[in-house]
Order: structure tokens, then C-alpha cells, then sequence
């Protein structure tokens, strides 16, 4: 082939078929008709002399053709955009941009009601989009570009090729309703393993920190409610004389809307730590820099929390 017969718009043609294996769906992730997307895929043909994607029920699949050069095109489209396109400027305040964050429940709870304050200051039309992915369509995601940024504690999210910051450390408290009939101001560990407990089975992100510690301290708890997510648990809780423990970001936001109590754990608090996660290929990317950056201010730089015992207080004020 005469390296003048290659066009690279339709190289970007094939690198958005061979992540979305669907004609719409990619022309629209690059900004081109479905009929353009058609002449495209005829031109690609034409140029590599195979098919390249076959339609089946489950999409256009890739041939083996197709999927020798996934590779070797990307690399080719982020040397041209990285190394050769000169990046443009990204202005916040005038961006329309849609960007799509995976985080937790605890994330949107705790986090989304800052960052959309601060978009609302400086950068009124940009639009967020949050999901929730198993890891490997996660990792997909950040690669392809469909995902901007991973935030939270992710720990099968652990490949090389992705990129990572620490921004702090959670650790986690119990939380009861405030008149609790047995539970006052502190909580000893014979109350902890009597009491009836609400516990988070999140995808295998959050609690098995909490897991793990019980197992090493021979600590059994009464289990009487396992939920997916941690958006029940206050109600459960404030409605109840049942415990949870929670990661102490949470328990505040909790402690500001419904009738609950935090209290330290009667044993070494559990600890993990909460990371911004995004690919190599949009490092350099003005976007996705800014967004990091946004959210790194913003997620990092408030966490400095009171003491346990202002937490009943810190809720009237929010209240008033």
C-alpha cells in the first residue's frame, strides 16, 4: 500500500468502529453522519483490501484483520494528536463539554454537590455524567475515551497502563440513630457485636476493607440487612435501633439530613484510600487535565474533618 493512499480522518473511522462496533454509535462519538460513517467503512475496505467488520446480531464484529491493526492505529491517532496536532486551549468558562466520571453512591453523595457549586461558578455549560462499570468495561472505558476519569476506591482496578492519585485516605466510623436505647456517646465492642448491623456489599469496593478487619480482629457481627448500596443505610439506621459502619466522609453527609449519631469505632478504624484513575492517552489532554485538576482541588482539599463530637452541632447549623 502507497503510505499516499492513507487518510488518517478514516483511520479515525476504524479506531471509533473498533471501540464502539457500531456504525451510529461511533460516527457519533467523532461527529459524522451514519451515511458518511458507511462511505468510510467502504473506503476502509477498499483501502486494507478486507472486510474489517462483519455485521452480526451483537454489533459490527472486528475480523482478525481488524483486530491486528487496533493497536498500531491508536498509537498512530495519539502520536498525530499528542506529538504533532498542537493541543488547543481549554476554556472552562465557554466549554460545552460532557464529561462521563465512574464513582460510587458515596462518591455522588459526598462529592457531585461540589463539584456542581464549583461548575456553577466556572464553568456553567460544561455537563457531568456519572456510571457505574465493572472493571473491565471500566478500563475499556478510560482507554477508549468513553470514561474521563475513575474516582474512588476501585482495587481491581489495578492494570499499569492506567494512571493514578492518591487524594486521601478514608476511614470509618459507626453510625446509630440519635435516641439509640442502648448506645449513648460511645460505643464499646460488646455493643458493636450485639447490636444488629447494616452492612454494604458494594461490588467488592468499599467493605471488604471493613471485612478484612473484622476477620483479623475474630470480630463477628449480626447482620440483619446486606443492601448493594450505601444511599439506604441512614434510613435503615435513623428508623432503627440498628448500626453501620460507614466511611466517615459518608456518616457526616448522613448526619446532615437524617436523625443519626457518629461514633468511633471500638477497635483500629479500617482505612483505605480514594483515587483519581484515568488513561496515558488523555494526560496531556487540555480536558481531562482540567477536570483532574477540578476534582482533585475539590475532593482533597475539603477533607480535613472535625472531631467526632462536633458532628451533632455541625448538623444543627446545617439545619438552620
Amino acid at each position: 500500500m502507497d503510505i499516499r493512499q492513507v487518510d488518517l480522518n478514516l483511520l479515525k473511522v476504524f479506531d471509533a468502529l473498533l471501540r464502539k462496533r457500531h456504525v451510529t454509535q461511533a460516527g457519533a462519538s467523532i461527529g459524522l453522519s451514519q451515511p458518511a460513517m458507511s462511505y468510510a467503512l467502504s473506503k476502509l475496505r477498499e483501502m486494507f483490501g478486507d472486510p474489517l467488520f462483519v455485521r452480526t446480531g451483537r454489533g459490527m464484529e472486528p475480523t482478525p484483520r481488524a483486530q491486528a491493526l487496533g493497536d498500531p492505529v491508536a498509537r498512530l491517532l495519539d502520536l498525530v494528536q499528542v506529538e504533532i496536532l498542537p493541543a488547543p486551549e481549554f476554556r472552562p468558562a465557554e466549554s460545552s463539554r460532557n464529561f462521563v466520571l465512574c464513582m460510587s453512591d458515596i462518591g455522588e453523595m459526598v462529592f457531585l454537590p461540589r463539584l456542581q457549586s464549583f461548575l456553577a461558578k466556572t464553568a456553567p455549560h460544561i455537563s457531568i455524567k456519572t456510571v457505574a462499570l465493572s472493571m473491565p468495561d471500566l478500563e475499556e472505558g478510560l482507554a477508549s475515551g468513553d470514561v474521563d476519569l475513575a474516582i474512588g476506591y476501585f482495587p481491581g482496578l489495578n492494570s499499569e497502563s492506567l494512571k493514578r492519585k492518591s487524594l486521601y485516605r478514608h476511614e470509618y466510623v459507626c453510625i446509630a440513630r440519635d435516641d439509640h436505647p442502648q448506645i449513648g456517646g460511645t460505643l464499646s465492642l460488646d455493643q458493636y457485636k450485639e447490636a444488629a448491623h447494616v452492612v454494604v456489599h458494594a461490588d467488592g469496593r468499599e467493605q471488604d476493607v471493613l471485612e478484612r478487619a473484622h476477620e483479623r480482629l475474630k470480630i463477628r457481627v449480626n447482620v440483619r440487612f446486606s443492601v448493594p448500596r450505601f444511599i439506604g443505610v441512614p434510613f435503615i439506621v435513623a428508623g432503627s435501633d440498628m448500626i453501620a459502619a460507614v466511611p466517615q466522609a459518608v456518616g457526616r453527609r448522613f448526619a446532615e439530613f437524617v436523625n443519626v449519631k457518629l461514633l468511633p469505632l471500638p477497635f483500629p478504624a479500617p482505612t483505605y484510600d480514594f483515587y483519581l484513575h484515568w488513561h496515558p492517552r488523555f494526560h496531556h489532554e487540555p480536558a481531562n487535565r482540567w477536570i483532574r485538576d477540578a476534582m482533585s482541588d475539590l475532593i482533597k482539599g475539603p477533607m480535613r474533618l472535625e472531631p467526632l463530637a462536633n458532628t451533632k452541632r455541625m448538623r444543627m447549623n446545617t439545619a438552620s
